[in-house]
């Protein structure tokens, strides 16, 4: 194989990562509006409740959370919502999937977490979905705006089909790194 031949190979390869990459920003930043939002009713904000009683839901979730755990009660009451911090956790996994330091971590888990972790995220946007659309039965959703759900929920959905995408770019990337260096070699 030409030296000529190898280097377009290599810009082949580089081009297609680029374009695939994406989606791991895409998911990094899916759940930020999420973390934000939750982060603000930590800290007293009643953006996105429409009735009294969601307001005192929301508020009342440290107390809530007292009688379970002192640990999230105490996040809780300083302004910082344990589903806020799994949000960022998930977003920091997202740009492990398209990172130079993401593969540096143990490459089987990462492939494992992002297929495990994206089908469940799909499977409960999905079976969300289907509770809005009156197939399966609802629970708990008035006081809350229509955007609050797309924020929520389509964060989710998108995070989740987005990590998948990812992952396929991460496994394809890891691939071709390996094949280049078995013909290099």
């Amino acid at each position: 194989m030409s030296l000529k031949h190898e280097k377009q190979m290599t810009t082949e390869i580089a081009d297609t990562t680029y374009l695939t990459k994406r989606w791991g920003y895409v998911a990094a930043f899916a759940l930020l509006p999420y973390a934000i939002l939750k982060s603000l009713w930590a800290w007293g904000s009643t953006v996105g409740l429409t009735t009294e009683q969601a307001i005192q839901d929301v508020s009342g979730l440290g107390d809530t959370l007292k009688e379970g755990s002192a640990f999230l009660y105490t996040l809780y009451n300083i302004g910082i919502d344990f589903t806020a911090i799994l949000a960022i956790l998930a977003s920091l996994f997202a740009l492990a999937l398209v990172t130079s330091w993401g593969e540096k971590l143990p490459k089987k888990l990462l492939i494992l977490l992002g297929w495990s972790v994206g089908a469940l995220t799909v499977l409960i946007s999905f079976l969300t979905a289907l509770q809005f659309l009156g197939v399966l039965p609802k629970g708990y959703t008035e006081g809350f705006a229509i955007w609050v759900y797309v924020v929520t929920y389509g964060g989710l959905f998108l995070w989740g089909v987005s990590v998948f995408i990812a992952t396929l770019s991460f496994q394809r990337r890891i691939r071709n790194k390996q094949s280049l260096r078995k013909k290099v070699f």
